[in-house]
Formats: C-alpha cells, structure tokens, sequence
C-alpha cells in the first residue's frame, strides 16, 4: 500500500510567521506518523490574482496544483485578518478551480484547519471560514479544528504536549486516518482475481 501524501498549505507571507511555523509542526508529526508531506509557506504560495487557467501557464502554481492533486489529506493554516482568512490563502484556494478530471477540486481528501488569531472570537470565525471553504471544494473538513494563539512547545523526551499540541496531534491523527482509508480505498480490487 502507498504511504499517505499530506500537503499543508499556510497563509502568511509574514517571514517566519506562526503560520509557517505551525504547517512545520504539523508536518513533522504527520511524518512521525509514516506519511510523506509538502509545506507550501506563505511565499511558496504569493501567486498572482487567480484567473482561470493560472494553473496551467504560471509554473509555481502548476506545482501546487500538481502536489494537491497526488495529496491525500490537506491542511489549511491561515492567520485571522478581519475575522476571516487572509487573501493570500483565499488565493492559492481560489486556484484549485484549475484541478478538474475525475476528482475535481479537493474532492475526498480530508481537510485539517488551523486558524491564528491573538483573539479567540476571530480565530474562531476563521476556522468557521476555513471549514465551508473545506466543504466548498468537496474535500472532508476533520471534526477537529484549531484555534491557536500561537506554536505549541515541542515537548522534551518524555513530556507530554501542551493543551494547544494536544488539539493539533488531535487533527493530525484524524487528517491521518482519513487519508490512510482514502488509500486503502484506491487500491486495486482483488475481487474475482486468481489467487
């Protein structure tokens, strides 16, 4: 069987921001976990104003489409701005338009969302955002989503994860759940084969 391919996508063109740091977090314990990942940081994803047919003509942006394409879970990371998602994610997300065939959009993978705000009512309706936007592109929003103030420690050998860790781990491991049973979904049929 194939090993589960997470793509984690942050929102921040901020150098070094929280949620650059955080898909970074994220992305190791998904690798703890046996799956292969891709962080896009926010200056990965700084494309142009989406349009239809950016995906084919930009060649950073056909990477990110390329890599959502073969991903069997995806994480969202946005900053709060206004209470909502910040354009630059809006963007990148806007071009998943350009995904079509049989699995258009995000159609099936499971969607992990993470908001940062310094407050809760505004991290809170950002990952209200980043949930609709999940099922807006026919992907499977996790039951866990996580408002975070900021990165969660790394534990020392031995300790356990802060509360805010705790949530993240929690998202992880249903992002890797649903991504392993996606996996085992597209495996060949055995039904009426010789044994």
């Amino acid at each position: 069987m194939r090993t589960p391919h997470i793509v984690l996508v942050s929102g921040s063109l901020r150098s070094a921001s929280t949620s650059d740091r955080v898909a970074g977090w994220c992305a190791r314990r998904f690798a703890e976990q046996g799956a292969t990942t891709r962080v896009f940081t926010g200056a990965a994803i700084d494309f142009p104003a989406y349009r239809p047919g950016l995906g084919a003509t930009h060649e950073a942006a056909a990477d990110y489409l390329g890599e959502l394409r073969r991903a069997d879970g995806v994480v969202l990371v946005s900053p709060t701005y206004h209470a909502t998602v910040s354009g630059l994610l809006k963007n990148a997300l806007d071009l998943v338009n350009d995904i079509d065939g049989p699995l258009p959009y995000l159609e099936g993978r499971a969607i992990g969302t993470v908001a940062i705000g310094s407050g809760a009512q505004g991290a809170v309706s950002t990952l209200t955002t980043l949930r609709t936007i999940g099922h807006a592109l026919r992907g499977w929003p996790t039951p866990v989503g996580v408002a975070l103030a900021g990165v969660p420690a790394e534990p020392a050998a031995g300790e356990p994860l802060s509360s805010e860790g705790e949530r993240l781990a929690q998202m992880v491991s249903q992002v890797m759940w649903l991504a392993r049973a996606r996996v085992a979904a597209a495996r060949p049929s055995l039904v009426g084969k010789a044994a």
